[in-house]
């Protein structure tokens, strides 16, 4: 009963760990969205300024034309004319040619690529923290010659193993002698 609540308790506290997780990498996620939005906000600012700007200079040029349509002076009118409907056109195309849009879009051009997380937690399971099964030996590898023993084996199949322990048998009946082997190697050499 102990043990299951001790699992339990501890199954909950690698939940909460991977929500916790989840949390802040959304919190990372949102603060991009909000710099994202601010320097967009800033960039259509910043045009519409120059609009602004623009449409002061277009609007002067119409006042200038409206006075200048008011000449009775026709020799005077026509030294100006050409020379106002060639600005008049120059600031119309630059009008479509540059303002047509918004130099940024509106929407963000952007997607949350979520499905290898949901890939995880959907497999998100328990291991069999059981002992493996005996290691499988490989005969072929195997030798010994001269005092030298070599050993070769590979992991049982489906089995997590994180390291071997080699016990020697001395042949006189007694405690077996340990060898640990601390990586997952797969060949062992004894020298005697």
């Amino acid at each position: 009963q102990e043990n299951c609540k001790e699992f339990e308790a501890t199954v909950s506290a690698q939940c909460d760990a991977l929500v916790a997780a989840i949390n802040e990498r959304r919190g990372q996620l949102l603060e991009c969205i909000r710099a994202d939005k601010e320097l967009r906000v800033r960039a259509l600012k910043d045009q519409a300024a120059t609009c602004t700007q623009r449409l002061q200079q277009t609007t002067a040029l119409l006042q200038f034309c409206i006075e200048a349509l008011k000449e009775t002076d026709s020799a005077a009118f026509l030294q100006v004319g050409s020379m106002l409907i060639n600005r008049v056109a120059s600031t119309d195309h630059s009008w479509h040619k540059e303002w047509s849009a918004p130099r940024v879009s509106p929407h963000f051009d952007l997607t949350l690529d979520d499905k290898s997380v949901l890939r995880a937690v959907d497999q998100l399971n328990f291991i069999q923290m059981k002992p493996p099964l005996a290691p499988i030996i490989i005969p072929e590898e195997c030798s010994a010659e001269n005092n030298s023993v070599t050993v070769a084996w590979q992991p049982p199949p489906h089995s997590h193993v994180e390291g071997y322990v080699l016990e020697l048998d001395d042949g006189n009946g007694g405690d077996f002698r340990k060898n640990v082997l601390l990586s997952l190697d797969t060949n062992w050499v004894l020298n005697s």
